[in-house]
């Protein structure tokens, strides 16, 4: 164990080689010990200094919600659908970034709650999101102004378990503004609540929004938005999922809309007015997808690749598909962040002093 420990480690020095330290949280029973390792990740962060590395190992135990108010830590976990023999991921209730903080990179950790600053007035940023699952990330609270900047959320599983009156994100409304937000490569879905007729997945202000799969069951109160101004929403496909406003008093206004792909939900039109404009987009085209049902769910057995014949097949604005396929660096059906070892095979007993041969099955990233 403490072998593959230390291989772990190795990984992700070089990773990123500006690191200054590698911190290890393992809440583990069989966790091994040592002066970098912690059984939560507070501690991990009480003793990290900005530019460190904590690596949250995968357990079958939830991790203790934790705080990050560190400027420039990455937390490594191994992502929502690892790869493995007996898998299991890296799992927390709340992840909270505290008010002037910067530099967070959350890579691989499943988090129900992401609370981007607290209920008091400030600003943080410089933040990147990636390779999770989380059902909420929330920068509203009542009663301070929160200002968030430069923001990345890539290659996410957003809004799966979310049934509250809430949106998968919400970096938008009377206690929180955004700018420099990109939301790229995600599955994202959104609340099943019918109170005051739905509610949107996405609240943003200056957002580039690209090459997303927004899926619902394509029921009167799913719909993809609820408060978005001023973004750049391109080459997404929009499949049982209105591409429109919620009935909750937000607004889709100043956005321009290129390249998407709207089929199998109540409203397939695209918004128009309110100084929104639109090209090159397919509305009530049927994306065909390789497996991907019209449904307010996701499954890893689902397949969100195009399929032979689909009109999305490179017809991005940028010569790639339409969809969680296309773009720079293409959604990823594991989310794990760093090279994982697949299967080692050992003998069941092993004598002291004798040479032993091991098998080892791993997967690069």
């Amino acid at each position: 164990m403490k072998s593959l420990l230390t291989l772990c480690c190795a990984l992700i020095l070089i990773f990123n080689l500006q690191a200054q330290n590698i911190w290890i949280a393992d809440n583990r029973p069989t966790a091994p010990t040592g002066t970098h390792i912690f059984a939560n990740v507070t501690d991990a962060i009480t003793a990290a200094s900005p530019g460190d590395i904590i690596h949250v190992i995968p357990s079958q135990f939830t991790y203790p919600n934790f705080t990050v108010n560190k400027d420039s830590l990455t937390f490594f976990g191994i992502g929502y659908n690892p790869n493995k023999e007996q898998p299991s991921v890296t799992s927390v209730n709340t992840v909270t970034i505290d008010l002037g903080t910067f530099g967070t990179r959350l890579s691989g950790i499943n988090i129900t709650t992401l609370n981007i600053g607290t209920s008091s007035t400030g600003s943080l940023g410089n933040i990147f999101i990636e390779n999770a699952r989380i059902d909420q990330i929330e920068g509203s609270f009542c009663c301070g102004q929160t200002t968030v900047s430069s923001i990345i959320i890539r290659n996410c599983i957003l809004g799966l378990n979310l049934t509250s009156t809430s949106h998968a994100i919400n970096l938008r409304d009377t206690y929180v503004s955004s700018t420099s937000v990109v939301i790229t490569n995600n599955i994202i879905m959104g609340s099943s609540t019918t109170s005051s007729g739905g509610y949107g997945s996405i609240s943003v202000t200056d957002a580039i929004i690209k090459n997303n799969l927004f899926i619902g069951d394509g029921a009167t109160n799913d719909f993809a938005f609820n408060d978005v101004q001023t973004s750049t929403i391109s080459n997404n496909i929009f499949l049982g999922r209105q591409p429109i406003t919620d009935a909750t008093g937000g607004d889709v206004a100043n956005c321009t809309f290129n390249n998407n792909i709207t089929f199998g939900a109540n409203t397939n039109a695209l918004p128009t007015g309110n100084g929104n404009t639109a090209s090159a987009n397919q509305e009530g085209v049927d994306p065909v997808l390789v497996n991907v049902p019209i449904v307010d769910d996701w499954d890893f057995t689902y397949d969100p690749s195009p399929d032979t014949g689909s009109p999305a097949l490179s017809a991005g604005n940028d010569g790639t598909d339409i969809g969680v396929t296309g773009g720079t660096i293409p959604y990823s059906p594991t989310g794990s962040p760093l090279p994982v070892i697949q299967v080692l095979r050992l003998p069941e007993i092993i004598q002291e002093g004798t040479d032993t041969n091991a098998d080892i099955e791993a997967e690069g990233n």
